[in-house]
């Protein structure tokens, strides 16, 4: 026991400091600034863009951990960066602990830390987004149901509270997580499942009634709800928009699952499919088919309605870890010698390089896009606020809208934001003081080639600008198209992945 708790103590201190380094120091991303400004002027989920803090469903539980470190005397990034980084480690730990019940120490502390160090969960460690709550709330829920089950009414009603909770921490567990804690319930027979049930009820109305007081009442938050989940199938599935949709989501969950396990991929793949074939030719269930129960609603969700962010994912990522330690723990077994050189290799290949990948290289999921993020954001507000009158300027974003509202609200800003597999035109008319429009989002530029104008705010950022007429109307067709073009060659940069 001594043992075990020295190994968890290591994975979750040891996470936790291989977070400071690269900590963001400003928001990430349009979310970000919605949880901040929940921090800051208080918590309120409604229909309005200007009025969310945040957006619907709201996350109040994540919002209220958040507070208590802006209450101890954290910015609201810093808070938030806390909260990510805290999650991943405890995440790490709570993996450990669970993937002892089918492997080895050794493994399972393989297992833990190549999820900490992968580049996409390490990512997510260090910015203002809260998908590395999502995956320790998965883990809790999965641990919790996965020990609950076949062993009668009291520990599911505690596995069915606890998965009521997290819901407070992100709603879409509860979705996702719902097969799971079907299975998990199902030997108490309906009776007695239908008890559990009420359990994760009750639990939910810890969190959804101050959640709809503090919106505003029943009405207007489950209005703001219903609203925001018309907008994302209408906008993105694949019953509302058909194979684009389809085609788009599938890479897009692909190419964050690919990056969420790297290394792990193959054994994954290889205990799924075991699962599957070992189930049907012995026709009983597989103890790692609960893993897939786990894992696969998520990502099939993902793909047919939408995946809003490279961190869904990690709702799915600890199953499929786990699934991966169990096929290494096959592929290991040997005398002890061999046995040591084979997990020594295993933690260089799944460990190890992976945590370079993201301290040391440029990928998409890495230390330096985080750096590069902060250095730009800063310079252009900077740059911005040093050179343009706040009476006379209009700042174009796209999806950084809200991050310039937040870090220059003196400034009008207006989004130019398209809508999803199209290729329409769209016409913006500048406000009537408006002289200059500095266009603030990178790649973002209106058609008007010959008036538009480019400024170096510091080294290798540029920041484009326009001096117009008040009123004067700016044409977005081409720029559409390009940004559609890029999109469609992103998808297929994701497919061939």
């Amino acid at each position: 026991m001594r043992r075990v708790a020295l190994l968890g103590a290591l994975v979750l201190f040891g996470v936790l400091a291989s977070r400071a380094t690269f900590a963001a120091q400003t928001l990430w991303a349009h979310d970000s600034a919605l949880y901040a400004a929940a921090i800051e002027r208080g918590f309120h989920v409604d229909d309005e863009l200007r009025e969310q803090r945040p957006h619907p469903p709201g996350y109040i539980l994540y919002v209220a951990s958040a507070n208590v470190a802006h209450a101890a005397g954290l910015d609201s990034n810093s808070a938030l960066v806390l909260v990510s980084a805290l999650a991943s480690a405890l995440g790490a730990l709570a993996l450990f602990l669970l993937t002892r019940r089918w492997v080895p120490d050794g493994i399972a502390l393989i297992a833990a830390l190549a999820y900490a160090a992968d580049p996409l969960v390490w990512h997510y460690s260090e910015i203002a987004y809260p998908y590395t709550v999502l995956g320790l709330g998965s883990i809790v829920v999965a641990w919790c149901g996965l020990t609950a089950r076949g062993r009668g009414l009291r520990p599911a009603i505690f596995a069915s509270i606890a998965f009521g909770i997290a819901g407070g921490f992100r709603q879409d567990l509860l979705l996702l997580l719902f097969p799971l804690w079907l299975w998990c319930v199902a030997p108490l027979g309906a009776r007695r499942a239908a008890y559990a049930g009420l359990a994760t009820v009750g639990a939910c109305l810890v969190w959804l009634v101050p959640t709809i007081v503090l919106s505003g009442g029943p009405d207007e938050y489950f209005s703001a709800l219903q609203s925001q989940a018309s907008y994302v199938r209408d906008a993105y599935s694949v019953a509302a928009q058909g194979v684009p949709a389809l085609l788009t989501n599938l890479a897009a969950t692909s190419f964050a699952t690919g990056w969420g396990l790297l290394a792990m991929t193959p054994l994954a793949i290889v205990a799924a499919f075991g699962a599957v074939r070992r189930s049907a030719l012995l026709r009983a269930i597989d103890d790692r088919v609960p893993l897939l129960i786990w894992s696969l609603p998520a990502l099939s969700l993902y793909v047919v309605l939408h995946i809003g962010d490279w961190g869904y994912v990690l709702s799915a990522l600890p199953g499929l870890y786990l699934l991966g330690g169990r096929t290494l723990d096959a592929l290991v077994a040997g005398p002890g010698r061999q046995r040591r050189l084979a997990l020594a290799l295993a933690a260089l290949g799944l460990v190890v390089l992976p945590g370079y990948g993201f301290a040391a290289e440029a990928g998409p999921f890495s230390a330096a896009i985080i750096a590069d993020h902060d250095r730009e954001l800063g310079s252009r507000v900077a740059y911005v606020r040093a050179n343009y009158a706040p009476r006379s300027t209009m700042v174009l974003t796209r999806e950084d809208f809200l991050l310039v509202r937040y870090y220059l609200p003196e400034y009008r800003t207006r989004q130019y934001d398209p809508e999803p597999f199209t290729h329409s035109s769209r016409r913006m008319r500048a406000t009537r003081h408006a002289e200059r429009i500095v266009v603030f989002t990178r790649g973002l530029v209106p058609d008007q080639a010959r008036d538009v104008r480019r400024v170096t705010c510091s080294k290798g950022i540029q920041l484009v600008y326009l001096d117009v007429m008040p009123g004067a109307i700016l044409e977005f067709n081409k720029a559409a198209e390009r940004f559609n073009q890029a999109c469609a060659s992103l998808i297929e940069q994701f497919l061939a992945c």
